[in-house]
């Protein structure tokens, strides 16, 4: 330090510190680009993927495709096929030759034959518009797969044998009602049937394995509030009538009288015989919705009844038909939601 108090070596002091300084700040930017550096990775650690877009619903809205029938029938059991129609379509046909006309038209000699075309019936205009040509076994399986849709605003209102192999049992047994039976179908078309293609998931019901969750069925509670006891009672008259009768007091036939069983006990109508499957589940009375249970499929209600309805699938229709059936007695209970 000098005489005049101040220190000579200020200057190169204050050089010296800022030379530091920038040296540290070089070597800690140097460090820093080693440890970190500039170029971007050839791949990135974390990949983050777009977000995957759910198929569109017209790639799911893919009709389904009935499995033919044909390639079944060569192995067809005629004796069950028989059971199933003495038990769900006698009531409404008649099998022998030359038998008259019911609820539906003769059926002796319907395969092979012209369509919609049986002596002494009166078809609607919708089956007759469907009359083109003979009754083939693709043609009779696509009308016993589901009438309604095969001949649009057709009379005949059964809803159909939705399994392949009854439908396939019944086609063999309708092919044993004639004089000549329908030749069977060849090697050549058994293999071409059996190559048609087979319903997607989506087509049969698998939108849930597709990832789309099907929109819950409303309660038939709430469709009491709207139902057309006109509609039922039509229902009823066309698809119930020809084995039950409905007046207060009539007799059983193929099932059980209908009037006054909403809110009546359950499998009890007087002098009728009722099955060892129905009996077990007779522990009380017919409400509204175990009325609906029943309707909706008499199989799974009570497994083994010899009930051979499949059931009325709609919600709104069945709650039609409970209706009437409740309008139908001495005392109607009150419906849900009225």
């Amino acid at each position: 330090m000098s005489k005049s108090g101040k220190d000579g070596l200020l200057i190169n002091k204050i050089a010296a510190g800022v030379l530091t300084a920038g040296i540290i700040f070089w070597g800690a930017n140097r460090i820093a680009h080693v440890i970190i550096p500039d170029d971007s990775p050839k791949s990135p650690v974390i990949a983050i993927t777009a977000p995957q877009t759910a198929a569109p619903m017209a790639a799911l809205a893919v009709a389904a495709v009935p499995e033919s029938v044909i390639p079944l029938l060569a192995t067809a059991d005629v004796a069950k096929g028989a059971a199933f129609v003495q038990q769900q379509c006698a009531a409404c046909h008649s099998l022998n030759s030359g038998g008259a006309a019911g609820v539906g038209p003769n059926l002796y000699g319907a395969l092979g034959g012209p369509m919609f075309a049986s002596a002494g019936f009166s078809y609607s205009a919708a089956a007759k518009a469907k009359a083109k040509g003979n009754w083939d076994y693709a043609s009779m399986a696509s009308w016993l797969l589901d009438p309604a849709s095969f001949a649009p605003g057709t009379a005949m209102g059964y809803p159909g044998i939705k399994n392949t192999q009854t439908r396939a049992d019944v086609v063999a047994y309708l092919r044993t009602l004639a004089a000549s039976p329908l030749a069977l179908p060849t090697a050549d078309e058994v293999k071409a049937a059996s190559a048609a293609p087979a319903p997607t998931a989506a087509a049969t019901g698998g939108a849930a394995e597709a990832g789309v969750t099907p929109a819950a069925a409303p309660s038939i509670d709430t469709m009491f509030a709207k139902v057309d006891l006109a509609k039922g009672e039509a229902f009823v008259q066309q698809q119930c009538s020809a084995c039950h009768s409905l007046n207060k007091g009539g007799a059983n036939g193929v099932g059980p009288n209908l009037y006054g069983i909403v809110g009546g006990k359950m499998f009890a109508a007087a002098g009728f015989n009722y099955s060892d499957a129905v009996k077990a589940k007779a522990n009380g009375t017919w409400t509204a919705d175990t009325m609906s249970d029943w309707l909706l499929s008499p199989s799974n209600f009570a497994s083994g009844t010899m009930m051979g309805y499949p059931g009325i699938k709609n919600d709104q229709t069945r709650a039609d038909v409970i209706a009437y059936l409740n309008k139908n007695a001495d005392s109607p209970i009150k419906l849900p939601g009225t």
